[in-house]
């Protein structure tokens, strides 16, 4: 209910809904404790499910969004963003935040004439991925490419905890250079 409220409330554009997305990883890493390789699966299941009350959520959603704010702190764009402290770790869940955020924002383009930040994901994804060389990823024991891209999925279920994805965006350009 609270991401569709947050899209709504942003009129679909890009940057609102990849804060929205936020509401889905929280509910998706929830739902895959157990199972936390399966977390990008559940992302993209919560993301093809119809909304539960379609009919009105039109009305609904700008009252329903400041109670999901109230319920949900961590979604809160006020808040300190700390990444992880080892470079590597960084700069792995900066690209899998990038890359899952732009492939969404390029997906709705069409829609939402988001052009402006789909440029700035795409300036970070080229700024990260230059960064991993395949020397850091062969340091890091990730020696070919279904191995990376386990570590991508888990470094990209590791980021609803630490707070709102857009601030998340910010402080891993900063990092980034």
């Amino acid at each position: 209910m609270c991401f569709y409220s947050a899209v709504l409330t942003g009129r679909g554009q890009a940057e609102p809904m990849a804060e929205a997305m936020w509401f889905l990883f929280d509910a998706a890493r929830t739902a895959t404790a157990d199972a936390p390789d399966g977390f990008v699966d559940k992302v993209e299941e919560l993301v093809a499910a119809p909304p539960p009350n379609l009919d009105t959520l039109a009305t609904d959603a700008p009252a329903m969004l400041p109670q999901c704010a109230n319920r949900y702190p961590l979604i809160s764009s006020r808040r300190t963003i700390t990444l992880p402290s080892d470079p590597f770790a960084r700069d792995m869940q900066c690209l899998a935040l990038t890359m899952y955020l732009s492939d969404m924002a390029q997906g709705d383009l069409d829609d939402t004439g988001s052009e402006a930040f789909v440029t700035r994901l795409q300036a970070l994804e080229t700024k990260l991925t230059a960064r991993l060389t395949p020397e850091r990823y062969q340091a890091a024991g990730l020696s070919d490419e279904a191995a990376r891209n386990l570590a991508l999925a888990r470094a990209l279920r590791d980021v609803s905890p630490i707070g709102n994805l857009v601030s998340i965006l910010t402080v891993c350009e900063a990092a980034a250079g």
